[in-house]
């Protein structure tokens, strides 16, 4: 089963990501929007979210066997509806096809980190953001563990979420 680190920015999911994959011995798939958009220096159209959306679908199937993804296409998912208004079709179908896979949510507990390439800073925003990630995880068949505190007990309790499912080896 596949492991998958979501929610808003600056919540420490590469980070976490990482260090599960090493813990599980696992290969990390990393978000694709990032170097997609550094690459583009962080502009982007709604078009450009049906590229990377079919590129982290791409690097996810690319990964041999159960992997740690640094993201999925449901945050590809959020992200169009709320910069956009609505979704293209494939990404809505594509989104609801992936798994099985258990969802790691990053709660938004952790300081903002600026980046070029995050676009919501601001606390409500983010609040606001984690409650569209929540529920759409509660919609899902697949089941997700909430995440909060500054890193080793992040860490901790993502261990603790694996070892509870029997996904530590």
């Amino acid at each position: 089963m596949d492991v998958v680190l979501t929610g808003v920015e600056s919540t420490g999911k590469s980070t976490l990501a990482q260090a599960l994959a090493a813990r599980l011995g696992r290969p990390c798939v990393p978000e694709a929007a990032r170097s997609y958009l550094a690459l583009r220096g962080g502009r982007y159209e709604e078009g450009d979210l049906l590229a990377i959306a079919r590129r982290q679908w791409a690097w996810a199937r690319w990964a041999e066997g159960p992997a740690v993804l640094d993201t999925d296409l449901w945050t590809l998912f959020i992200w169009a509806e709320v910069r956009f208004g609505r979704v293209d079709p494939w990404l809505s179908t594509a989104a609801a096809a992936q798994g099985p896979r258990l969802y790691l949510l990053c709660e938004p507990d952790l300081p903002w980190d600026e980046d070029p390439l995050r676009e919501h800073p601001a606390p409500e925003a983010r609040a606001a953001l984690h409650g569209r990630y929540a529920a759409i995880l509660a919609a899902q068949a697949w089941p997700w563990v909430s995440l909060r505190g500054t890193g080793p007990d992040r860490l901790a309790a993502a261990v603790a979420a694996l070892e509870d499912r029997g996904l530590l080896p």
